[in-house]
């Protein structure tokens, strides 16, 4: 199911994924298009709403019967992959084109999904979707897969693109204007030509681990409804957006922490330092730029870490060792054992809400100059090869170790699955 571009204009109508959306966006989103997918995506909620009767997840349904009604939404008649290239703003200017490819896999357990994750989920966002999948049996947001080994995927990529699009258009990102378009590839040929460039995949998530999830308890609901197989792979499949392990337009971004004052936790960089019993090295910067700058330059060699405090900017770090697992090596993993816990902020904190993530390092500084923050500390970016080498040790990282860039839009196809009222 997709848009209709005889009666939309596709940049109008894309959203981001719910779970990045906030207030202000959700309202921007409303007013840019009145056929916006925010509204089944993320609709308003209203305090007269009556749960199941009148909700955003009743409206969600509404909205689509009715889009679909007057053509404003479409099904296609045949199955068929989706192929989408999407330009973007880069971090350090510039810009750069990703290009990937929809389709659908079977709903299923972890242990038996085509998919392989690397991180744990909250059981809140699960059953929000949940609600929105039993309400409109529909699928908005795909899950973000990155294809490893798929032979022959970009040369696919390029046949497919060199043709006229099906839809087209311009979004706000969040660093600048994006560019969307979409391919329709349902020839035998070509559907052939795609389904043999998976086959040798192995699929990694990066990013929609609560989509998945709620895919697959929906899917095991529908079964159970219908009297179907357990391991009936055709009941309520989970779309996906792939892209190559190895395509260089893959973007992690870093996500920075701060550490709200509390009793016995460090107050200062020489504070720090002091618990640190010289595991670290400590060196002095003039601000905090320098000291993100620095801490990238040695990321090969050593776990550095750019930190700030009242007292100033430094850069804290240790040379890399053998680790005993691909998730002990990851620099998050040594921020929180080796620096955090030592500085009073234990597992046991982190859960009473003594850390604090951002995406901007700027943030870092402002925060501890407000008396928000004691510490801050900007950490170096995960790879890709990383995620990868974790969820092949069928380890997890830590909350918000990854932020894959951009986000993969939602509405430029959406996946019709099997209602619950059938």
């Amino acid at each position: 199911m997709h848009y209709n571009p005889e009666r939309v204009r596709l940049g109008g109508v894309l959203s981001p994924p719910y779970d990045v959306i906030g207030s202000e966006e959700q309202e921007a989103l409303y007013g840019r298009n009145l056929r916006n997918v925010v509204r089944i995506e993320l609709g308003r909620e209203f305090t007269d709403d009556v749960p199941g009767e009148r909700d955003r997840y009743t409206r969600a349904r509404d909205h689509l019967e009715s889009w679909l009604k007057l053509g404003v939404l479409v099904r296609d008649p045949a199955p068929a992959y989706y192929v989408t290239s999407h330009e973007f703003e880069l971090p350090t200017g510039g810009t750069a084109t990703r290009r990937g490819v929809f389709g659908t896999v079977a709903s299923m357990p972890w242990d038996r999904s085509l998919l392989v994750p690397h991180e744990r989920t909250l059981n809140a966002p699960k059953q929000d979707r949940l609600t929105l999948l039993r309400a409109t049996g529909v699928q908005t947001s795909p899950v973000f897969a990155l294809a490893a080994d798929s032979d022959g995927l970009e040369s696919l990529l390029d046949r497919v693109t060199s043709g006229p699009a099906l839809l087209g258009g311009r979004t706000e990102g969040e660093l600048g204007p994006e560019k969307h378009l979409l391919w329709r590839c349902d020839s035998a040929d070509v559907v052939r030509a795609t389904a043999s460039a998976l086959a040798t995949a192995r699929f990694y998530v990066a990013d929609g681990h609560h989509r998945y999830e709620t895919m697959a308890a929906y899917a095991a609901e529908v079964r159970s409804r219908l009297g179907r197989d357990p391991a009936d792979a055709d009941v309520a499949p989970t779309l996906v957006y792939a892209v190559a392990a190895a395509d260089p337009t893959l973007l992690i971004l870093p996500t920075h922490r701060l550490v709200r004052p509390a009793h016995g936790v460090a107050f200062s960089l020489d504070d720090l330092w002091a618990r640190l019993d010289d595991a670290f090295e400590l060196e002095r910067t003039p601000d905090l730029p320098a000291a993100v700058a620095r801490a990238g330059e040695m990321r090969a060699s050593h776990h550095a870490f750019a930190a700030v405090a009242r007292d100033g900017a430094a850069v804290l770090s240790r040379v890399r060792r053998d680790a005993p697992s691909p998730r002990a090596a990851l620099d998050v993993v040594v921020l929180e054992d080796e620096v955090l816990a030592p500085a009073g902020v234990g597992e046991q904190a982190v859960a009473a809400g003594a850390l604090v993530y951002t995406r901007s390092a700027d943030d870092l500084d402002g925060a501890v100059r407000g008396g928000e923050a004691v510490l801050g500390f900007a950490v170096n970016p995960v790879s890709v090869a990383q995620v990868i080498a974790v969820s092949d040790a069928s380890e997890v990282m830590p909350q918000k170790s990854t932020y894959f860039y951009p986000k993969v839009a939602t509405g430029l196809v959406l996946n019709p699955v099997l209602p619950m009222a059938e």
